[in-house]
């Protein structure tokens, strides 16, 4: 996704979790919560009922969803239900010469499920590359590092002289990034 769009698309994505925060936590979704935690009490133990609430946006072309927002409820066991949050954090990339942002998770070229991309070896095929489009990290897309905030972790510091996180050890491979 353009990374502009989704400048203008965040915002709204906040203030629409805010508002499912705000009823999910009132007096309104008493019922609701009663509901789940019958259901959890019913299964054997480790068994857990949740339930979602997303915000996506559909690219008919490109037949994926993008999500913006998923949070929900959540229990297990006779616990009250908690509220619970989805979302992988949005990271930039450069796609085919154009600033991308779409959560760290997906493609940033066809918005397929892509994780772990960044690791060693890659994704569950081993490699770097989408199993959807084919498009490879190095390639066709590069991860836009503007700041100097690990993009694995989002705890530690790297930089273009000294690649390696300070606090998760993984080390960026130089030809994955272009620096901004």
């Amino acid at each position: 996704m353009n990374a502009d769009l989704w400048r203008k698309l965040d915002p709204l994505a906040d203030q629409t979790s805010e508002a499912i925060g705000r009823f999910l936590t009132s007096p309104e979704a008493t019922d609701l919560k009663s509901a789940l935690k019958q259901a959890a009490a019913l299964l054997p133990d480790g068994y857990s009922v949740s339930l979602d609430i997303r915000m996506d946006v559909f690219d008919p072309e490109r037949g994926e969803v993008l999500p913006l927002l998923t949070m929900g409820l959540a229990t297990s066991g006779k616990s009250d239900p908690y509220l619970t949050h989805g979302d992988s954090s949005p990271t930039r990339y450069v796609v085919d010469g154009d600033i991308c942002e779409v959560p760290h998770d997906r493609c940033p070229h066809c918005w397929a499920l892509w994780d772990f991309k960044l690791l060693p070896g890659g994704n569950a095929a081993g490699n770097n590359h989408c199993d959807s489009c084919g498009y490879g990290l190095g390639k066709e897309v590069k991860l836009l590092l503007d700041q100097d905030t690990c993009p694995y972790c989002e705890q530690g510091k790297l930089s273009m002289a000294d690649p390696v996180c300070s606090r998760c050890g993984l080390t960026i491979d130089p030809g994955f990034v272009a620096w901004g």
